[in-house]
């Protein structure tokens, strides 16, 4: 009796201890699935689905002083611009009252898309140093406590903090000029979980490229569908409110010669619509394409009114204006050319016809001297496509 006592006793004990395992169990399962938002299998999924896209890469440079500059390959979709914020990753021992020398000669770098507004939460800091190890990754979990990792190698971490937010940590080193490359990222917080991951992979997949100048996308093949399969489900996202904006309106606002103006820091649209080519089935893109004009702005013919709207805000009419190149059938490479200063400034245009039902509009934005710029691939393609 008293040995089938102790057997139920036992039985009882480690049924018990089973159940308090598969709780704690259970609890942990709970745990990770509302900090990490989605489960793993599905940031697996959007991990490799975002290694598989082949990166559209150009060669940014960037003088990091008089004397010395760097050059690194980005998205085409991107830009350097001066450091303008902190970086949410500890580097160093936040506690430390000492500074590290490293660190304290390094210089920041912004990395963004021409259509952020503001900063966005990527961080370059460039630096030289002997140490090819410099600020290993381990020092980076110690100092900066992560509560779930996402992945780690050698050289990487992603994770998750405890405050929910996503983050990137990536080294490079450079032995042939002893400098090392620190790729700091916070992702924007986006209702979507898997928006945010599908970001912090794709700035994964950027930041391993970073040297790779050998990837190098010639200038003459780009073209919209092919830089498009390589930007970020973010960016992409922003794109698409601007350019939905100008279909809005396209679709209900413009009337005569109305116009809208937008700018941003690194894009800018005008996009109006001419009463007069509407009635009289006029395209001036297709006109300065066959004349391939070449002169002032004043001596224009009339019926193409080019200089009044928005190279009128920027240019006299004796100032120069010369048709480069046909883009496509829809756009056009112009140049304008200020007059009477000491040294003459040349600027680029990209200009676009889109011609339908509602009338004759076109979409100006500046671009770079081949016309192949993210806003001139943008808005060719979206004068080819648009549907209303």
């Amino acid at each position: 009796m008293k040995k089938t006592y102790l057997l139920f006793l036992i039985s009882l004990f480690i049924f018990s201890c089973k159940d308090e395992a598969q709780t704690d169990a259970a609890n942990s399962d709970e745990y990770e699935s509302l900090l990490l938002g989605i489960s793993r299998s599905q940031i697996d999924s959007i991990k490799n689905s975002e290694a598989k896209k082949q990166v559209v890469l150009k060669k940014f440079s960037y003088e990091l002083d008089s004397a010395n500059s760097i050059d690194v390959m980005l998205p085409v979709s991107n830009f350097l611009k001066e450091y303008s914020f902190s970086s949410k990753i500890y580097l160093t021992d936040p506690e430390s009252t000492s500074d590290d020398e490293n660190l304290a000669t390094s210089t920041a770098i912004s990395i963004l898309n021409p259509f952020s507004d503001g900063d966005l939460e990527e961080l370059l800091l460039v630096g030289k140093s002997t140490d090819p190890n410099i600020f290993p990754v381990s020092d980076i979990k110690k100092f900066n406590e992560p509560e779930k990792i996402i992945y780690e190698d050698k050289n990487s971490l992603l994770y998750v903090d405890g405050y929910g937010r996503k983050l990137m940590y990536y080294r490079q080193y450079n032995p042939a000029n002893s400098t090392y490359y620190l790729y700091t990222v916070e992702v924007p917080k986006f209702n979507d979980q898997k928006l945010q991951y599908a970001t912090l992979f794709s700035v994964y997949n950027k930041a391993q490229n970073l040297l790779a100048f050998d990837k190098e996308t010639p200038s003459e093949n780009l073209t919209w569908e092919k830089v498009r399969s390589s930007i970020s489900e973010s960016e992409l996202k922003n794109y698409n409110v601007y350019y939905a904006s100008l279909q809005k309106e396209i679709k209900y606002f413009l009337k005569s010669n109305d116009s809208v103006n937008i700018n941003r820091d690194k894009i800018q649209f005008y996009l109006y619509r001419d009463e007069d080519h509407s009635k009289n089935k006029f395209d001036q893109v297709t006109f300065l394409a066959s004349s391939q004009y070449a002169g002032l702005f004043g001596d224009l013919d009339f019926e193409n009114r080019m200089y009044s709207g928005y190279f009128n805000q920027h240019y006299d009419s004796d100032d120069d204006f010369k048709f480069i190149k046909g883009i496509s059938d829809h756009s056009i490479l112009v140049s304008a050319t200020k007059n009477g200063y000491s040294s003459d400034e040349t600027k680029y245009y990209i200009i676009s016809s889109i011609n339908m039902e509602k009338g004759q509009f076109y979409l100006i934005s500046p671009t770079n001297e081949q016309g192949n710029d993210l806003t001139a691939l943008m808005n060719d393609h979206f004068s080819k496509h648009l549907k209303i």
